[in-house]
């Protein structure tokens, strides 16, 4: 049975994911959702463990999507993070992104729309 409250993306973009004061960098995020993302890699990180994710969107401003949240599972081959915490304007990049990408973009307004807030 799917447990997913949120429509999943595959983003073909860099992204950095920082736990326990190192940054870690990714070529790609393999599934990316307002409520958390899934990101491929050998690291071992403790479930539980709190981190930042960062999208950058445009180099020469910053300007990107930063959220916080806790790295629900590590298998070894991939690390998914659960988003906890994020500020108005990255929610609003966050949603535009999965909105742009998605197969359903009205679906995706319909779950945030039921969902307010990130978990």
């Amino acid at each position: 049975m799917e447990q997913r409250r949120f429509t999943r993306i595959r983003f073909n973009m860099p992204a950095e994911l920082t736990v326990n004061d190192t940054v870690h960098s990714f070529s790609q995020v393999d599934n990316l959702s307002v409520g958390g993302c899934s990101l491929e890699t050998h690291l071992e990180v403790e479930a539980g463990a709190p981190c930042r994710f960062w999208l950058p969107l445009e180099a020469t401003t910053g300007l990107g999507v930063e959220v916080h949240g806790e790295v629900v599972r590590c298998s070894g081959q991939s690390i998914s993070v659960k988003f906890t915490r994020i500020s108005p304007e990255s929610l609003f990049h966050l949603k535009n992104i999965i909105r742009f990408n998605a197969p359903d973009p009205d679906q995706i307004e319909d779950e945030i729309s039921a969902r307010p807030g990130l978990v």
